[in-house]
């Protein structure tokens, strides 16, 4: 029998349908029949980070063959997360990449990048490029080209997601922010959503064997965020881990939201 890789100090979860809590191998038997597992984070908690990698070493301790779907590349650096895979890139040369990406600090990711590369775990650049998002933001979504796009995409936010826009408009804004400008902010988190659905499900079509982690934040991992819009590309089956919020506790959170919450 193959035993999962444990954490010393292991994350304790908890099932939102019967608000139970589970431990790693109990949590990683129940989403590993899935296409594709979210696990939502909190960007620069170290904590997520470490509950991320415990389910992506455990998922591959148990023989399956798995990449990795990350919310801070945009398909224009595949090639560098390839390179990275096979070897050609030094640390600092990826890191240097990966700054280029992402603000957040190389040190909260650098074990699950070591750990991917050196079992030859795919990595997904799942994101939208960041010159879109600006000119959506800047100017509307009308302003896009057809091939900046993906296809099938739905510019409607589910309430909650609107509604965490509205407050991130209003941290920055303040608390009468334009209506203009919330709307874009709703159309840009509409396309980064629909554009990480669409590169899931494309390197599925061409992977199909491969189970899908996907690494992003609680607002896209959660299920009304990229994981309801897989469904317009393909027919995948998921699972959703959240970390516990105020948002997503275990008192307030329902299926609807997630499978799991990291509690610790």
């Amino acid at each position: 029998m193959i035993v999962p890789y444990l954490n010393a100090q292991a994350a304790q979860f908890a099932g939102v349908n019967d608000k139970k809590a589970a431990d790693l191998a109990e949590v990683v038997k129940n989403v590993e029949g899935s296409d594709v597992i979210f696990i939502g984070e909190t960007h620069d908690n170290i904590q997520h980070h470490k509950v991320q990698l415990d389910i992506i070493r455990s998922l591959h301790a148990k023989k399956f063959t798995i990449a990795i779907g990350l919310e801070m590349f945009t398909p224009e650096d595949q090639q560098k997360l390839d390179d990275w895979i096979e070897g050609k890139l030094d640390e600092e040369r990826f890191k240097q990449i990966y700054s280029r990406n992402w603000s957040y600090g190389w040190q909260l990711y650098r074990d699950l990048f070591f750990f991917a590369r050196d079992n030859h775990i795919p990595l997904i650049a799942l994101n939208i490029p960041k010159a879109v998002i600006s000119k959506v933001v800047a100017q509307g979504s009308s302003a896009l080209q057809e091939s900046e796009i993906p296809p099938k995409i739905s510019w409607s936010l589910n309430e909650s997601q609107a509604a965490y826009m509205r407050t991130i408009a209003k941290q920055v804004f303040g608390n009468t922010p334009p209506d203009k400008l919330v709307a874009r902010l709703c159309e840009a988190q509409a396309l980064r959503n629909n554009g990480m659905a669409w590169n899931i499900a494309k390197y599925k079509k061409n992977h199909e064997a491969d189970k899908v982690v996907v690494l992003a934040g609680t607002w896209h991992a959660v299920k009304n965020g990229v994981p309801a819009l897989l469904s317009a590309y393909d027919k995948l089956t998921y699972k959703v881990i959240l970390p516990e919020l105020p948002e997503f506790n275990l008192e307030n959170a329902t299926v609807k939201e997630a499978d799991y919450l990291i509690m610790r």
